[in-house]
């Protein structure tokens, strides 16, 4: 009888977890070709992206990099871009994601931007400990350069 009890639970487990498995989030790679922002729906168009102007335009939305946000790009360095619409889990609304990792340094930006509305959702630095581990510290903000990221929004027709 308990075997049964057991078989039945693993069975169970193993039926409804899988799916949820199998289609586990992942970010998409989004390209940077010119100042054209390549992988996003139909619906986040135009999708621009302009480090000389350090504009970033997704949609009906605009935002020009505050003075501190352009602090994070003064290196050289390489920037990596995802995004996410589907569905989260964790409560996070669609999302784009700047990932800045300023060149021969052991540390790297992440700037998480709503995709709907580009209001900041998180900043952090992301240290590198080690090939395969990293350690990620959210950045917490003085009401001022809260204020400057929020201000720098507009929307566009």
């Amino acid at each position: 009888m308990k075997t049964r009890l057991l078989q039945t639970l693993v069975w169970m487990v193993l039926s409804f977890g899988y799916p949820c498995f199998l289609h586990a989030h992942m970010d998409k790679i989004i390209e940077l070709k010119g100042t054209e922002l390549v992988g996003l729906p139909k619906d986040y168009a135009p999708a621009e992206l302009e480090m000389k102007a350090f504009r970033l335009r997704i949609g009906t939305h605009e935002m020009t990099f505050s003075p501190y946000l352009q602090n994070l790009f003064e290196q050289p360095y390489d920037l990596k871009i995802t995004a996410s619409w589907d569905y989260h889990l964790s409560g996070l609304p669609p999302y784009i994601n700047l990932h800045i990792l300023p060149k021969k340094k052991d540390y790297s930006y992440r700037l998480l931007l709503n995709l709907d509305t580009l209001d900041l959702i998180e900043l952090s630095v992301v240290l590198k400990m080690s090939d395969s581990k990293t350690w990620e510290l959210p950045v917490a903000l003085i009401d001022r350069w809260k204020k400057e990221i929020r201000d720098s929004i507009r929307t566009v027709k």
